[in-house]
Parts: C-alpha cells; structure tokens; sequence
C-alpha cells in the first residue's frame, strides 16, 4: 500500500475496501485534512479529507460518473461517519499509458 498523510487508520480501510473491490493494478491514498484546518468537516487528527489514484480493469467501458459511484458504493460506510471529502481519480490502465 502507498499511503500518504499524517495518519494511516482510515487510509488503511480504504486501502483494503478499494484493492478488494477493484484489484487494482496501481492504488495511492492520500489523507489531505491537514490542508483543511479550520474548514467545514475537519476533526482534529484529522481522517476527515482524502483523495485516491486508483487504476484498474474494472473501469473499462465505464463513464466517469459510473466509476465514481464504484468507489463511493465501496467506501458508502466510512462516507457516512468519517470521511467528509473524497478526490477520486479512476482510470483504466489503457488511459494511464496513454497520457
């Protein structure tokens, strides 16, 4: 796992729910709550704001938004109580290769 940020607790379960779900060739979470101290849903210890890369097959012949919706049906738990923000990148790894 590539994790980085102050904390690893709730990248951990991220980390796990999204290579479980997604078998993901290349996955990098990222906890970014130290960029929103003092804003809207920050907790102190942060664990409130992340951002994900996540490359996998799975995402081939499926739009943005669908992709999305895969990550957010994998993490709707932690979405509900501990994360109040979450950056999501999906690609294929055809989309990866060609940038």
């Amino acid at each position: 796992m590539e994790s980085i940020g102050s904390t690893m607790g709730m990248a951990e379960t991220i980390d796990d729910k999204l290579r479980a779900g997604l078998s993901p060739l290349n996955l990098v979470v990222v906890d970014e709550s130290h960029h929103h101290v003092g804003h809207a849903g920050h907790r102190e210890g942060g664990e409130s704001h992340f951002s994900v890369v996540v490359v996998s097959d799975k995402f081939t012949d499926v739009n943005r938004v669908n992709r999305q919706r895969m990550v957010h049906e994998l993490l709707k738990d932690e979405l509900a109580s501990t994360i109040h923000a979450l950056q999501i990148k999906a690609n294929t790894p055809e989309e990866v290769t060609s940038e």
